[in-house]
């Protein structure tokens, strides 16, 4: 069994029966717990961060992970203004993005939620100026190809003239030497997956994303979610072969990194939202 229990320091308070998602841990007779099966616990490590007595254990898992819990002192107010204070940055200073602030943001991205435990995401960093550079090139490459075969007969009648003017401006824009596709951030985050788990691993790509948005604020790192990317590397294996990602892999989302080189000084506004309350 993966999860054991030290009976002599346990006081019987089942706390780590009631948190069981798997429902896999039980009360005996004795009011102990002990485990049915192993097979079905996917070690979300909810039995061990219960115990108030440390008297649970999993022999597949780091048990020094397991920390006390420190009250982050952070109040709604605080985490509001951080909320409403995060902007897309669309403009980068060209320093380097620091190894430290990587190692930082990722270090609080090791523990994010995801769907059964599976932890199935994997994250590539690319820095490399030569290499963004190609990947904007690519981008700009097959964004272009696709702008001509949408403006010809019978494809134009089947895309609307705002998707088209829409298209043909991002390559008007590149050509002239805007950078509409990275924005001169000086890192590109790739998140993808080899997992085919129903949708699960898109939703944790999406708390992932979420979680590296807010993170990278703290530490004065601007973020933009890369769609462009996301979307040609999926439908043009060049590109996801560009980036050195397995032809077997799906790339879940992509965001620009980067410090900002401009400064916002209010929030902006936002609709209201449709909320019901059944």
């Amino acid at each position: 069994m993966n999860i054991e229990f030290n009976y002599e320091i346990c006081t019987r308070c089942g706390l780590c029966s009631k948190v069981c998602g798997s429902k896999r841990i039980e009360i005996d007779e004795n009011d102990r717990p002990f485990k049915i099966i192993s097979e079905g616990c996917n070690d979300c490590g909810h039995c061990v961060a219960v115990c108030p007595d440390n008297a649970v254990r999993n022999n597949r898992m780091d048990m020094r992970d397991f920390m006390e819990m420190v009250d982050p002192e952070i109040s709604i107010e605080q985490f509001t203004h951080l909320v409403r204070n995060r902007r897309s940055i669309r403009n980068y200073k060209s320093e380097p993005l620091k190894k430290e602030h990587i190692d930082k943001i990722m270090g609080v991205v090791n523990y994010i939620p995801t769907g059964s435990n599976r932890q199935s995401l994997k994250y590539k960093f690319i820095t490399d100026q030569e290499l963004l550079q190609e990947i904007k090139l690519a981008i700009a490459s097959k964004i272009r190809f696709v702008s001509k075969l949408i403006n010809n007969f019978p494809m134009k009648y089947f895309v609307s003239e705002k998707s088209r003017r829409s298209m043909h401006r991002l390559i008007e824009l590149f050509d002239r030497g805007d950078d509409t596709f990275l924005r001169g951030a000086p890192c590109l985050l790739i998140i993808y997956t080899e997992e085919k788990y129903f949708k699960i691993p898109q939703w944790d790509a999406g708390i992932a994303s979420n979680t590296i948005d807010l993170t990278a604020q703290t530490l004065g790192v601007g973020t933009l979610m890369n769609g462009y990317f996301v979307v040609l590397s999926e439908r043009y294996r060049s590109i996801k072969k560009l980036v050195q990602i397995p032809k077997n892999n799906q790339i879940l989302t992509a965001i620009n990194l980067g410090y900002p080189s401009i400064r916002y000084k209010k929030t902006v506004y936002r609709r209201p939202l449709d909320i019901k309350i059944l």
